[in-house]
């Protein structure tokens, strides 16, 4: 009888020794990897540096896209403190144009110069080339890019007679549920002029085109800097959205309707 008693009192020990280790066992759940880009090209400049062109994805299309660089010199030494330049140009044939961008400036977290491109249309309308400065001398690449699965930039007249593009910045994921939301607006002064609207106000209004409804608790997008208007949109289901932004300059309506769709 007293080994039985000494056995359930050892088990019990046993187990509660278990539990105790358990409860004091720290899980740690692995951090989100840190973003990568992608090579896109590489080319050489007059003065032999080595520029190699990088991108979020391998295959660029119509829209906001973040475009990265790194520079060599021809010994192959990285150069972190060049003046580096973008010069996007469409050339349609009897045509040729410009796009919104910003020149890129060096990351020290990534190790490459970051800037942006807002590609207005596809590849299947001429070529596109990216002109890359360094300190003056040029690179450039022919690019492919190709159409977004959905509208994500969009050129609009004014009242005002002006030609504005609206672009949405994609995030990696949109969740059912309250979503950042950021856009850019540039206007057109020339072909190869595009500066940034910094005075404007939007009012935005979600709608799910196929469902006939929109959603509540919406935040319009504000402007922030350069451009860059943020807000917040609750996407109440997955499905296809529509983006409407009504663009006013104080106090008057230049667009009614300036939309983007976004579909997830």
């Amino acid at each position: 009888m007293k080994k039985i008693i000494v056995g359930v009192l050892m088990s019990a020990l046993v187990f509660t020794s278990c539990n105790k280790d358990d409860d004091e066992t720290v899980v740690t759940t692995p951090g989100t990897p840190a973003p990568t880009q992608v090579e896109i090209a590489t080319a050489t400049t007059s003065n032999n540096e080595t520029v190699t062109l990088y991108a979020d994805e391998s295959q660029l299309s119509t829209g906001y896209e973040n475009m990265y660089v790194t520079v060599k010199d021809a010994s192959g030494n990285a150069i972190e403190d060049a003046t580096v330049e973008f010069a996007p140009l469409m050339d349609m044939g009897t045509m040729q144009h410009a796009c919104p961008f910003v020149n890129p400036t060096f990351d020290n977290t990534i190790n490459k110069y970051k800037g942006y491109v807002v590609y207005t249309m596809s590849s299947m309308g001429g070529t596109w080339t990216l002109g890359v400065s360094v300190n003056g001398n040029l690179a450039t690449f022919t690019l492919n890019i190709a159409d977004s699965p959905t509208k994500v930039v969009g050129n609009y007249t004014g009242t005002d007679g002006v030609t504005y593009i609206v672009s949405l910045l994609r995030p990696v994921t949109w969740n059912v549920g309250m979503n950042d939301v950021e856009f850019l607006l540039h206007t057109k002064a020339s072909m190869m002029s595009f500066p940034a609207v910094t005075d404007f106000t939007m009012v935005m209004t979600p709608w799910m085109t196929s469902m006939n409804h929109g959603s509540p608790n919406n935040i319009d997008p504000v402007h922030v800097g350069n451009g860059h208007y943020n807000g917040e949109v609750n996407f109440t289901m997955t499905g296809d959205w529509r983006l409407h932004l009504q663009l006013n300059q104080n106090g008057t309506e230049i667009h009614s309707d300036a939309f983007l769709d976004i579909l997830f």
